[in-house]
C-alpha cells in the first residue's frame, strides 16, 4: 500500500510540475514566484488526491510540515507582490 501511494503521490506532482512549467512556457509567462505558486497548488492537490486509506505511511505526518513551510512562503510571495503592485500604483 505504501509504495503504491508514493508512487500516485510522486506521479501527479510530476505531472502538475510539468504541465505547468510547460503552459507558463508555451503562454510566454514564465515567472518564478508564479510558477513557486502553482506548484506548491500543486502539491496540495497531490497531497489531497493521493490521501492514504488505512495505515499511513511513515512519513505522510512530514508532509502536514512541508505544507506549512510551504504556506508560509506562499504568504511571503503573496505579500510581496502585493506590495509591488502598491508601490507601482499612482499616488
Amino acid at each position: 500500500m505504501c509504495a503504491g501511494w508514493v508512487r500516485q503521490f510522486v506521479g501527479v506532482f510530476i505531472i502538475w510540475l510539468s504541465a505547468t512549467l510547460g503552459g507558463m512556457i508555451f503562454i510566454g509567462r514564465w515567472n518564478p514566484l508564479l510558477y513557486y505558486l502553482l506548484s506548491y497548488a500543486g502539491f496540495l492537490f497531490a497531497v489531497e488526491l493521493s490521501n492514504p486509506d488505512g495505515v499511513r505511511p511513515k512519513n505522510h505526518k512530514r508532509l502536514r510540515w512541508v505544507s506549512l513551510g510551504g504556506f508560509v512562503v506562499f504568504i511571503y510571495g503573496v505579500v510581496s507582490w502585493v506590495q509591488a503592485v502598491i508601490a507601482t500604483m499612482p499616488g
